[in-house]
């Protein structure tokens, strides 16, 4: 007998024990523990309920239990009908069910739960609910902070001026904002899959050289794993023409390793053709379009000091002087001057090479730059240019004008300290062509 005394107390003492841990476990979580009873009738009440259930939302143990609807109240309307529903659902299914909605607490905060639940059918016909309502305000305010944010950053990515193209760790583009598809020309279908090295790009830097793909911001901040500033490039865009733009490019990091880059850029075309007109206004003739003295003379002082440096080199100088050209005016207007000029100058342009200056130094007189041309060569392409003028009248309304000219030869020497010393030996050689009786070419 006394044995049978000692078991029964010692379990009562487990199940105390048990009572109060499960009591402190549903105090000691953010939210509560509940048992819900389905009757057979549809009716829905709470058996047991945590003390959490007063801190939370504000009713007590006891009204919840005595009155489901005590609970309910504190839900916002439109939550309550899909409750009633997902406990319907799982109730068909005899599955458990889960559920967010959000409540006014008695001191009229909003906060939102969590509610899981697991069904237990019983031999009368119940269904029994247990489950927990967790607390997960906090982290519905920092899902919505992020979705503020992510928002933000996507009405900034679809609204601002600037070309911002995001490309993977091949470059190919994987995403492009509105502002990058405008400046480019392409929708963003044509630009994903693209990367830098693609041929049709056409990139070319500000001096007109090719700019080669690996060297595209972009792929240089995948390359390095560091970021990339204030590349000016110029592309040629479908429908537009030449367009420049102002890049630069930022690598995306995850734990030290480079998985995308990022580049934004604007269009500066505009600016930059200001600023090549300004260049050119500065350089070139505005009538004739060859270079100006001031250019023309940078470029000879460049070569002199090139041959100083390297005797052996050779550079040579045509001073060039249109024939009788005041009777041109004289005879037939400024106007048809004009367009002797012009014409003379197009076909210098045309006999001589790219590497070649040719410049307009006074009013009928041009001077010839010819790096890396012996006296002897240059003395033959004059004598070639002489005859093209000869053989080649200006037509200028309806009238045929015929030209010729006398050129003097002159080659930079080492010893030349100055520009003005091979430009004195040209027009030297230039005077004597002409008194000998013009449309001549003379070396000096």
């Amino acid at each position: 007998m006394d044995h049978d005394v000692s078991t029964l107390e010692h379990t009562q003492e487990t199940l105390r024990r048990s009572e109060s841990l499960l009591r402190d476990l549903a105090a000691s979580i953010p939210g509560v523990m509940f048992r819900m009873v389905r009757e057979p009738s549809g009716a829905l009440r709470y058996s047991y309920m945590s003390p959490g259930v007063q801190a939370l939302f504000g009713v007590s143990v006891e009204e919840a239990c005595a009155d489901r609807g005590a609970l309910l109240e504190r839900m916002l309307p439109e939550d309550r009908a899909a409750l009633d529903a997902g406990v319907e659902a799982a109730t068909a299914r005899g599955a458990g069910w889960e559920l967010e909605f959000r409540i006014r607490n008695a001191q009229g905060q909003m906060r939102w739960f969590q509610t899981r639940a697991r069904p237990t059918p019983t031999p009368e016909g119940q269904m029994v609910w247990t489950g927990v309502s967790l607390d997960i305000t906090e982290r519905k305010e920092a899902e919505q902070a992020l979705k503020a944010s992510e928002q933000t950053l996507r009405t900034l990515f679809e609204t601002v001026p600037q070309g911002v193209v995001y490309q993977d760790t091949q470059g190919r583009i994987t995403s492009a904002n509105p502002a990058a598809q405008r400046i480019l020309g392409l929708t963003l279908a044509q630009l994903q899959g693209r990367d830098s090295l693609d041929p049709r790009r056409q990139a070319v830097r500000e001096d007109g050289s090719d700019f080669p793909g690996e060297e595209h911001p972009a792929m240089r901040a995948l390359r390095t794993g560091q970021p990339v500033h204030d590349v000016v490039m110029g592309l040629t865009v479908p429908g537009r023409g030449p367009v420049w733009i102002h890049v630069s490019a930022t690598p995306l990091l995850a734990g030290g390793v480079v998985h995308s880059v990022y580049s934004t850029f604007e269009d500066i075309t505009r600016s930059v053709q200001l600023s090549q007109e300004l260049r050119r206004q500065a350089t070139t003739d505005d009538l004739t379009g060859v270079a100006n003295r001031r250019s023309l003379m940078e470029h000879l002082k460049g070569e002199v000091q090139r041959i100083a440096r390297h005797p052996e080199l050779h550079c040579s100088v045509l001073a060039l002087d249109i024939d009788h050209f005041k009777d041109v005016n004289d005879r037939w207007g400024h106007a048809a001057g004009d367009a002797l000029l012009v014409h003379l100058a197009r076909l210098m342009l045309e006999t001589v090479r790219q590497v070649d200056v040719v410049g307009r130094t006074g009013g009928e007189e041009f001077t010839l730059l010819l790096p890396d041309t012996a006296p002897g060569a240059a003395q033959a392409l004059a004598e070639r240019l002489r005859q093209r003028v000869q053989a080649t009248p200006l037509h200028h309304e309806g009238r045929i004008i015929a030209i010729t000219v006398s050129i003097g030869v002159s080659a930079v020497l080492p010893t030349d300290e100055r520009v003005d010393a091979v430009l004195v030996r040209a027009d030297r050689a230039l005077y004597r062509a002409k008194n000998a009786g013009r449309n001549a070419v003379l070396r000096g």
